[in-house]
């Protein structure tokens, strides 16, 4: 079997950075889908007077710090795959390259970091409900 391309490994490569911009969207949209069905659960139960849906209240809320931390970790997961990617990409590109010609990929880029801080204040909102 004959050795793969640069052309096409590195295409294959920006189609994974795409994807994994992608997935990261789709990970926020479906923590704030959890979060706000897990707040609408958490007050409809406090809205009842019993123990039994106190104690329930408590779980939604260990629940939704559980699933922030999920999330978080999600994140972080996808930027170093991000960044593997990335510098592989720009390791076949080479100098003269187009896409990544004087840029510097890290860990903790801007997107990832306003991720990690709406991540932390919501966290902060389940931590404090």
């Amino acid at each position: 079997m004959p050795p793969i391309s640069i052309d096409v490994q590195f295409t294959e490569l920006m189609n994974q950075l795409r994807h994994l911009g992608a997935i990261r969207f789709v990970m926020m949209g479906v923590c704030a889908a959890f979060t706000i069905g897990l707040l609408t659960a958490h007050y409809s139960l406090l809205d009842e007077c019993n123990m039994q849906a106190i104690e329930r209240a408590f779980h939604t809320r260990m629940i939704g710090i559980i699933i922030i931390v999920l999330f978080a970790i999600f994140e972080l997961s996808a930027s170093w795959q991000y960044k593997q990617f990335a510098d592989r990409a720009k390791a076949l590109e080479g100098e003269n390259g187009a896409v990544f010609k004087d840029r510097k990929v890290c860990l903790f880029g801007l997107v990832t970091l306003i991720s990690l801080i709406v991540y932390a204040l919501l966290l902060v909102v389940w931590w404090f409900l």
